[in-house]
């Protein structure tokens, strides 16, 4: 099942239709009947909407989820993601499942990379591993290198966006459980 088949399932199953979404998410009926019908690649920000909207987390919207007992993961079994339209790729380092309190993880932002505004509930905490972040919040800009860290309000309005000349790679940990 891929990710329009696994949001639409969801939507049916919450008896919630199109319209009713878009209004919930304040992204248009066009937009998300076409994320449903993979004609498009949401951004990560949409998908922040889209989950929260829809009462889950956004690794609900993707295929698959593991009931693992085992509770470690080998760098080339981690489970990961790409979200085109944002040239960025998450790699989980826990299992995914239901009863964690927040998601460990590394983030890879090609060049150009740009998350757009987005908010979220809960803290986040980030180390830059690799190159040069620049993070905007409120207004404010922040430019992040290699060993710097931010510990966010992800409530309050940011963005993300890779001004270097190669990708960056983070250590990200979210208190919102993003799958």
């Amino acid at each position: 099942m891929n990710l329009g088949e696994k949001l639409k399932k969801i939507r049916t199953e919450k008896k919630l239709s199109l319209e009713n979404l878009a209004k919930k998410t304040n992204l248009t009926r066009s937009f998300l009947s076409q994320v449903e019908k993979n004609k498009t690649s949401p951004s990560i920000g949409s998908l922040i909407k889209i989950a929260g909207s829809l009462g889950v987390n956004v690794g609900d919207l993707f295929p698959g989820e593991k009931d693992v007992g085992d509770y470690i993961v080998h760098e080339k079994a981690r489970e990961s993601f790409y979200i085109e339209k944002d040239k960025l790729k998450i790699e989980l380092l826990a299992p995914r499942i239901r009863e964690k309190k927040f998601d460990p993880m590394f983030t890879r932002f090609g060049v150009g990379g740009d998350t757009g505004r987005l908010s979220a509930s809960g803290p986040c905490f980030c180390l830059v591993l690799q190159g040069k972040i620049e993070l905007s919040i409120g207004g404010k800009i922040y430019i992040l290198g290699k060993g710097d860290s931010i510990y966010l309000d992800s409530l309050l309005e940011h963005r993300w966006k890779n001004i270097g000349k190669s990708d960056v790679l983070a250590f990200v940990v979210a208190t919102t459980p993003i799958m």
